[in-house]
């Protein structure tokens, strides 16, 4: 069974996603990949642990929703892109469940590639999550909308564990999350899911069920 878990933030301990996911998340070691990050902010090990170490600025957030499904601290793991003394394979292969955070997709799966677990996360028979550009780099085929990341709209390859589908994440219902919609729809072919703060998407065996607040446009 492959289950997969699409969200824009750190807030699937929420009503409107814990009864979808209470059968998924609790009890399960996890690993975090917080492989998306922008280079101005993490560029080696003294930032990464700024930002993801236990006293770092994204630690509590990324780890609360977790602790909430009353999963233990300790059985949650992280994946450091710059420490060289672990094996990110094996850290894949003990999890359960895979996190990727938030941040560019086209960055971490780059970073996932250097790192040579491309494989690891295709063949990963467990949970995997994420949240925002977690859940983008999941899709075969996505489009990014311009943002203080992105000065253009854009089309992108992901590592396709989820098939057939389209995000507009962090959706307000703007004009340009709209028209950049429609563009994707008819750029990809493909229907796309457009998730409000409190939404986001269940994947079980390519199944698509809708979790809180999330327009589908196709």
């Amino acid at each position: 069974m492959s289950v997969n878990v699409l969200l824009n933030y750190y807030n699937f301990d929420e009503d409107w996603a814990k009864p979808f996911l209470a059968p998924f998340v609790p009890g399960k070691k996890v690993l975090i990949l917080p492989l998306a990050f922008r280079e101005d902010q993490v560029g080696d090990e003294q930032t990464f642990q700024q930002i993801y170490g236990v006293n770092g600025e994204k630690y509590q957030d990324i780890i609360r929703p977790f602790l909430a499904y009353g999963i233990a601290e300790s059985d949650i793991q992280w994946l450091d892109f710059f420490d060289q003394n672990t094996d990110p394979v094996s850290q894949i292969n003990n999890a359960d469940l895979l996190f990727f955070t938030g941040g560019m997709p086209e960055k971490a799966i780059l970073r996932m590639h250097q790192l040579g677990i491309v494989e690891a996360v295709k063949n990963f028979q467990g949970v995997v999550m994420g949240a925002s550009a977690g859940a983008m780099l999941q899709l075969k085929d996505y489009h990014v909308t311009p943002d203080d990341d992105y000065p253009n709209y854009g089309l992108w390859q992901g590592l396709g564990l989820v098939q057939g589908i389209d995000l507009e994440v962090h959706f307000l219902n703007t004009d340009l999350q709209n028209q950049c919609t429609k563009r994707a729809i008819a750029d990809l072919g493909l229907p796309v899911y457009q998730m409000y703060h409190e939404g986001g998407l269940l994947v079980v065996d390519g199944v698509v069920q809708v979790m809180g607040n999330v327009v589908l446009v196709k």
